[in-house]
């Protein structure tokens, strides 16, 4: 199971956070060694940070603390709201490094995802501002105002020649662990060996130089595929058990399940929440459960403690009060042993009356009838102490399992939240038409290139708004399932009506216009001389056009047994919500809404403002 980034992974990711650079840092949180860090842009993201462990932009933040740790407080003071001029990746290492311009100033926030790990903010004159966590070795230390120094690295392979290649990793005991030497993970010096057709185990005495030349080739090939941004995620899976994530599929894994992603960032951070968060999370569980389990034996020991002690403090008790009842009796055992026999044995087991019953005491010969029964009950008194102190030792027992429980509690409110399956179609804007087929779009200009190149099928429609900047949407002839269902009429007045509504027609208009045509005739081929932008496309012959109301209802709907909110033309919502609100163009801020209807819905906020359209509203109607 991979368990953190490698070098390789870091390149891939950092190729998409590179997107980020020109955007502004918005606000940072911490929860222990886990840093988000908002983006402020077209399209809200969150950077999320393990130290040590990994890197991605992430949608899986639950809250944050009220007070945040100082480090948080440290990055807000001085990078928030500072623009990210440059994201990096050092010597082919697993460091990244941020530039940030902020309030006139330079700094730098380096994250070294290597054992132990570190994340560090440092000015413009390379002094430690702060680390996450004082580190000191013999060549470098990490603290405030200390000189920031990278930790060794070793060979850039990007950099090595043929000659340097053979020398470096005839180091090996053999062929597989000589490219390691270069800083190359086992999993890709496994790749580059299958590449070049090379017995990963085979000794360097064997290794021609034609296929030394294979090797170094590969290693080129490989680090070549990741500098060309040629990417194709995926979840790796055995007996249906994530086991790994990579930037593309690799020989090594021919035969394997794989699960495919749109983004790099999507699917390591899919990875890192479905499988280490998970065994982060089960490995908590367990130390909680063996917690809960000490503290139980524990109360069962004190219960019984205490249980014994009363009857001492008891039977102490009637002791002393048993002597008194029999002084006579006990003065006469006292002066009835001999002085010789007090001096051998000065300790004589008695049996005295006491009520109804009768009481084996232990008296001091050497002592009189009143300090014998004193000293029943000074011994009485300090058992009542010991009492006393066992049961404020069980109260403080109790109050850490009750504190243990409400841990446990709270945990397992979060787990039924999170428990919710996630649809592929939930990346993009999305609804299911009256008739039941499923209608997805686009967000932005890469999800709307998406959505036509990966999704759109022959038998789809191709639909969208008749203004700039909406949404690329595909009606699928499919249902959810995949089953194949015919494109009625009324689902084409649901898409127009769907596209023209998440557009910037909202902020404009009550009514629009959307068409709808063919998918022959959508084309990413321009013509001569013509250029299309990300995300745009050549629509050629009739175009079917539809004027439509600029209405979306927000409702919950169940999909496979799991609650969803969907957002769509209010005849569908109405068709399979439970609950729902129609929305026209108004003056009521959006989150304001949003919050108002997470609170009815009992989900999310950002749930719900997933399904909103674009700008202010009203509400028009409602069944709730």
């Amino acid at each position: 199971m991979k368990e953190s980034l490698d070098v390789f992974d870091i390149a891939a990711i950092i190729s998409e956070l590179k997107e980020l650079e020109g955007c502004y840092i918005d606000k940072i949180y911490q929860s222990k060694d886990e840093i988000f860090i908002k983006i402020k842009g077209k399209e809200k993201k969150e950077i999320f940070i393990k130290n040590g462990k990994w890197i991605c932009v992430s949608r899986h933040r639950q809250s944050q603390q009220e007070h945040p740790p100082a480090f948080a407080m440290t990055l807000r003071k001085y990078i928030g709201n500072g623009k990210i001029t440059g994201i990096k990746q050092y010597d082919f290492d697993r460091i990244i490094i941020f530039e940030i311009d902020s309030k006139g100033s330079k700094y730098r926030l380096i994250i070294e995802v290597i054992p132990k790990g570190n994340i560090i903010l440092v000015d413009e004159e390379n002094k430690i501002i702060m680390p996450l966590q004082y580190q000191k070795w013999a060549h470098r230390v990490l603290k405030i105002r200390e000189e920031y120094i990278f930790p060794p690295s070793k060979k850039d392979p990007q950099e090595i020649d043929f000659e340097h290649f053979m020398e470096e990793i005839r180091k090996g005991r053999d062929v597989v662990r000589g490219i390691v030497q270069l800083g190359i993970p086992g999993k890709w010096a496994e790749e580059i060996c299958i590449m070049a057709d090379v017995e990963k185990k085979k000794s360097f005495e064997d290794v021609s130089k034609e296929e030394m030349k294979k090797l170094y080739v590969s290693m080129l090939e490989l680090i070549k595929k990741l500098k060309e941004n040629i990417f194709s995620p995926v979840i790796v899976k055995e007996n249906g058990k994530e086991i790994d994530v990579l930037p593309f599929p690799i020989k090594k894994y021919d035969g394997f399940e794989m699960e495919e992603f749109s983004s790099l960032n999507e699917a390591y951070d899919e990875y890192y929440h479905r499988v280490l968060k998970k065994s982060e999370e089960e490995e908590q569980q367990l130390k909680i459960e063996e917690e809960r389990e000490r503290l139980l034996r524990q109360i069962k020991q004190q219960e019984e403690a205490i249980e014994k002690f009363v009857k001492e403090e008891e039977n102490l008790r009637k002791q002393g009060d048993a002597i008194f009842a029999n002084y006579e009796i006990v003065e006469k055992i006292l002066k009835g042993e001999a002085e010789v026999k007090r001096k051998r044995y000065p300790k004589a087991w008695v049996d005295l009356p006491y009520g109804e019953e009768t009481i084996e005491i232990e008296i001091d010969l050497t002592k009189g009838v009143y300090e014998n029964a004193q000293q029943k009950y000074e011994m009485s008194k300090k058992m009542k102490e010991k009492i006393e102190g066992a049961k404020n030792a069980m109260k403080e027992t109790l109050e850490k399992l009750k504190q243990l429980e409400k841990i446990v509690i709270k945990k397992e409110e979060k787990e039924e939240k999170k428990r919710k399956k996630k649809f592929w179609f939930e990346n993009y804007r999305w609804f299911i038409s009256s008739d039941g087929n499923l209608v997805i779009g686009g967000k932005d200009a890469k999800t709307n290139e998406r959505v036509v190149k990966k999704y759109m099928e022959d038998e789809d429609i191709y639909v969208h708004a008749d203004v700039h900047g909406a949404p690329s949407c595909i009606i699928k002839a499919k249902d959810i399932e995949g089953n194949k269902l015919p494109i009625k009429e009324s689902t084409l007045k649901e898409a127009c009506q769907f596209a023209a509504s998440y557009s910037k027609a909202w902020n404009q208009f009550s009514v629009a216009s959307a068409y709808w045509v063919y998918s022959w005739q959508v084309s990413k081929k321009p013509e001569a001389g013509e250029f299309l932008p990300r995300g745009a496309f050549v629509i050629r012959g009739k175009r079917n056009y539809e004027k439509c109301v600029l209405e979306v209802a927000v409702g919950r709907v169940r999909i496979e047994g799991e609650e969803k909110i969907m957002g769509g033309p209010p005849s569908a919502v109405k068709k399979w919500a439970e609950k729902w609100i129609v929305f026209v163009p108004g003056n009521e801020d959006k989150n304001r809404v949003a919050k108002e209807v997470a609170e009815l819905f009992g989900c999310s906020v950002e749930e719900v403002q997933a399904a909103l359209p674009p700008g202010n509203l009203a509400k028009k109607e409602e069944k709730l």
